[in-house]
């Protein structure tokens, strides 16, 4: 005999809701993705950096751009760099 934790329309409220939540993340995700510059802080978050592993992607070659007051980066640049940096 099974015996079942949750009704049957508790459950389907369950899965609903994990899909609805996933489904924000992947758009999230693919927003972010679609993004190709980022200042400094987006870049922080994205690639789960610290602002000094930033200035040594720079050392290494990253490029980084004025835009008003703040710093930008080219997504593409920003993989290349690491890239470079595994091999």
């Amino acid at each position: 005999m099974t015996t079942h934790l949750l009704s049957e329309e508790a459950s389907q409220h369950l899965v609903t809701e994990i899909v609805r939540i996933v489904e924000a993340v992947a758009l999230e995700r693919t927003r972010q993705n679609q993004k190709r510059y980022l200042n400094q802080k987006e870049v922080m978050e994205e690639f789960q950096c610290t602002h000094r592993d930033i200035t040594r992607w720079e050392i290494a070659g990253l490029k980084k751009f004025r835009k008003g007051k703040s710093w930008i980066y080219d997504r593409r640049d920003i993989e290349q760099v690491l890239e470079s940096l595994k091999q």
